[in-house]
């Protein structure tokens, strides 16, 4: 492992595998320094990819993203996008439709380690960075600290795709004043599901709720080639006893038999305190099991479940940086364009009660997408630095887009292919000349 890399990733998560992978395909030495032993974030937990199409139809995540499902189908991992449904809200139309990408996140911890590698970058796992050091408000080199003990890496740009702005703050960036953040939540996997009596389950409206307003999101495909399509998503309101509080809960299955369950919440835990994580792991999962003894006793389609993994509790919202500009719900609602428009995001903003109470959601204009501003990447007053996934500059409402998988591969993309620029160039991220930038990417055009 060399000690001084032209690009150093923080974290190799949804956005540090793009932003690696467009990296190294630049042209530039990189290094992902990643925590855990495996890549993809909150992608390997069992979630799909949401937000690639925009309501109206249109792919709005091209390059890595599509790269990414390809290698999956390859391996059998993915059946790719799965459409036919729509949103039904009082604020929308039918046409406004929904879909989303499953897949077996074994299989993409596989396939974003391999493209890493295949790009040329290096990878250290098990490690976190524990401080930086500074040279004229830029960042030359980051304290690492593993197995091997503490050690030392130097580059000439950082990306900062940790999550929660580690590196932004360990370098003295301002972040975004917002008390409220969103609830946190562990995803679990469920095999033994008949996914045809969870159907049923939902219409007959006794154990699982929400038939008038969630039957529009229901999608079937055939997840095996010449089979017969069989559930793939399914959203409501589980109420395994009467008389007890709603759980709300979005199902989603890969494979028949199996779903993926994302249904519980813990609420007021902040994702950058250490003893809070720990609280909140231990209270998210005793969710699940209370959750699942509880549909496993009383919902039909859960009578021969058997719980299979979890995920480390995930945390939506922690720091958001202040960039050189800031995109807004209005920005987002509006679907609007930028002159420096890096990356796009197509998905409603999607908060999660900070109170515990019901998801909102907020709708793009006509269906449509919006683009992200190379500026939201740049924290103001620090340089050598590139911010990409869901700690970019952004508002809480707009953070309730900009931060599904979808748009923070396109993040991570636009990231990493500036960096390299900034490496053939000699010259910092907040010098790159952004329409050489744009000619780059696969940008979605209207």
């Amino acid at each position: 492992m060399n000690k001084k890399y032209d690009v150093i990733v923080a974290g190799g998560g949804t956005a540090g595998v793009a932003a690696a992978v467009a990296a190294a395909r630049g042209g530039a030495k990189t290094l992902v320094i990643e925590r855990f032993g495996y890549l993809g974030g909150i992608a390997a937990y069992g979630i799909p990819f949401l937000g690639i199409i925009s309501a109206n139809g249109k792919v709005v995540n091209h390059g890595i993203m599509s790269e990414i499902i390809e290698r999956l189908k390859e391996e059998g991992a993915c059946f790719g996008y799965a459409t036919g449904a729509y949103w039904n809200t009082p604020e929308t139309p039918n046409e406004y439709g929904f879909s989303l990408t499953p897949y077996d996140p074994e299989y993409y911890k596989y396939v974003a380690q391999e493209m890493i590698l295949e790009a040329g970058a290096d990878i250290l796992f098990y490690s976190y960075i524990t401080d930086v050091s500074m040279e004229n408000n830029q960042i030359k080199a980051v304290q690492v600290a593993n197995k091997s003990g503490l050690q030392t890496y130097e580059a000439d740009v950082f990306i900062d795709c940790t999550g929660d702005a580690d590196l932004a703050y360990l370098a003295g960036g301002d972040f975004i004043e917002n008390e409220l953040k969103q609830n946190c939540s562990i995803l679990f996997r469920i095999g033994g599901v008949d996914l045809e009596q969870l159907q049923k389950d939902l219409k007959e409206g006794k154990t699982v709720q929400g038939w008038g307003s969630w039957h529009t999101r229901i999608i079937k495909e055939a997840k095996i080639e010449g089979a017969e399509p069989t559930l793939v998503h399914l959203a409501g309101h589980l109420v395994p006893v009467e008389g007890e509080p709603e759980i709300t809960f979005t199902a989603v299955s890969f494979r028949d038999g199996e779903i993926s369950l994302n249904a519980t919440r813990s609420v007021g835990f902040s994702g950058v305190d250490a003893e809070e994580i720990t609280q909140a792991e231990i209270s998210e999962r005793r969710n699940v099991m209370r959750v699942f003894k509880l549909i496993k006793q009383n919902v039909p389609a859960f009578r021969n479940a058997e719980l299979l993994s979890t995920a480390p509790v995930g945390f939506r919202e922690t720091r958001n940086i202040i960039g050189d500009y800031i995109i807004t719900r209005e920005d987002v609602l509006g679907a609007k364009d930028f002159a420096d428009g890096v990356a796009r995001g197509a998905y409603p903003i999607d908060i999660h009660d900070p109170k515990g109470g019901r998801t909102s959601f907020q709708f793009i204009k006509d269906g449509g997408s919006y683009s992200i501003p190379y500026r939201c990447f740049l924290p103001k007053g620090i340089e050598g630095l590139l911010v990409a996934g869901k700690n970019i500059s952004a508002t809480h409402d707009a953070n309730g887009t900009t931060r599904i998988m979808g748009c923070v591969v396109s993040q991570g993309e636009a990231a990493g292919t500036a960096a390299a620029l900034a490496i053939k160039n000699k010259i910092t991220p907040r010098q790159v000349d952004v329409d050489e930038l744009r000619s780059i990417l696969p940008l979605y055009e209207e």
